[in-house]
């Protein structure tokens, strides 16, 4: 199993930084979950959470529910989510699952 880590870093009042490393998948999800929802809650003015994926080795459909996840986590306070420096085959699994009109890329 490969090591699964994640860091925060609020780069602003409203907008948190969220960075992917390893492999997104069913074993890393819940720790991914937990973890952007305490970072989320500890800025109560979040308007942008922005998700580095240039780490991350391995995405699989668990890891798209995670992204899909943390999505409606940000939706449902208001604020949006935005994807950032993604692989090559996650960018493919997003296309291939059609969730453009959810998750946004940059």
């Amino acid at each position: 199993m490969a090591a699964f880590d994640i860091a925060t870093k609020v780069t602003g009042p409203e907008e948190l930084v969220v960075r992917l490393s390893g492999e997104l998948d069913l074993v890393s999800r819940p720790g991914v979950v937990e973890q952007t929802t305490k970072a989320v809650g500890d800025v109560p003015a979040l308007e942008r959470l922005v998700v580095e994926l240039a780490g991350v080795t391995f995405c699989d459909s668990s890891g798209l529910g995670t992204l899909l996840d943390i999505s409606r986590l940000v939706t449902d306070q208001g604020a949006v989510m935005v994807l950032r420096d993604m692989p090559p085959a996650v960018s493919r699994l997003l296309d291939l699952a059609g969730v453009d009109d959810v998750l946004s890329r940059e």
